[in-house]
């Protein structure tokens, strides 16, 4: 595979996961493994580190299912969660910036 095409892949994994997230306040980390291993495929490609673009393990929780206000018990749904808005926002701004590297921005202005 060519670094274009490991790129390609991962910005094809990326925008379907745009449209298929689903539409609830959290999604399950099943989401966030998707989406780190697609930002993988762009650094190994360019070896450039992506970190700022992945959800941080802070963001990952554990989700309450259910509570009750007499007892104050809390139930916990299986596994962490994400709150969709931030996997949304970190998608959207890795893939403008693949864009960005596939037109070819012209770097010299990063380095005057």
């Amino acid at each position: 595979m060519t670094k274009e095409d490991q790129i390609l892949r991962a910005k094809a994994i990326l925008t379907s996961l745009m449209s298929h997230v689903p539409k609830e306040y959290e999604v399950s980390e099943r989401w966030v493994y998707e989406f780190h291993t697609a930002i993988e495929k762009v650094e190994k490609a360019t070896a450039i580190p992506l970190d700022e673009f992945k959800i941080g393990s802070g963001e990952l929780r554990r989700s309450v299912s259910s509570g009750n206000y007499v007892t104050g018990e809390v139930e916990y749904r299986d596994g962490l969660w994400c709150e969709r808005e931030i996997l949304m926002h970190k998608l959207d701004s890795v893939l403008i910036y693949i864009s960005s590297l596939q037109s070819g921005i012209d770097r010299s202005i990063l380095t005057k």
